[in-house]
């Protein structure tokens, strides 16, 4: 089995979060593997996310690509955490879900749960954002980025957010092909 390669770290996640320097590699690995397979994948397609995972796990991550991971760190450290929230809260065993408690510490409600992954989705939202413009403006530099990813990317920007409420989609848009390596926005 090849070696798993992630574009951030435990250490990244840590600097710029508020999540304790306790939290185990076993919750957050997980979490930060899903931000980048899952999230980031969504983002940059399938081709450009294999060829930032080759160069990185070559030690030969330069110019345009080492960019584009250095721009990825913050989306990545945010949805790893929106991720990471129901990990530590909740734990699954042989007697079904359960939560700690501990009488010097008080676990936070589903409701408090749910406002603590809103504030980092919405960070994670924001670094998304301009990590999408920011690929869009590269997009010459970037032969990866594939067309589907380009549309994908301008259909956001277009109609984004991160909510259970449909917000409109591409109606009434004018649809611009983004990939055109001359288009402007």
């Amino acid at each position: 089995m090849a070696a798993e390669i992630l574009l951030s770290s435990e250490q990244f996640v840590k600097s710029v979060t508020s999540i304790s320097d306790n939290v185990a590699g076993k919750y957050l690995l997980p979490s930060l593997r899903e931000a980048q397979e899952v999230g980031l994948r969504g983002i940059v397609g399938d081709t450009l996310l294999a060829k930032l995972k080759a160069e990185a796990a070559a030690g030969t991550l330069s110019g345009i690509y080492k960019d584009a991971v250095d721009r990825a760190q913050y989306y990545l450290a945010y949805t790893a955490i929106v991720e990471l929230t129901s990990k530590v809260t909740y734990k699954i065993n042989n007697f079904g879900v359960s939560k700690s408690r501990d009488e010097n510490l008080d676990v936070v409600g589903a409701e408090e749960l749910g406002l603590a992954q809103a504030y980092w989705q919405s960070k994670a939202d924001s670094a998304c954002l301009d990590y999408q413009h920011w690929l869009l403006q590269n997009r010459a530099q970037l032969p990866e980025l594939t067309a589907s990813a380009c549309d994908r990317i301008g259909a956001n920007l277009r109609s984004a957010a991160t909510c259970g409420i449909f917000l409109g989609g591409a109606r009434g848009k004018v649809i611009r092909n983004y990939c055109k390596r001359g288009s402007r926005r």
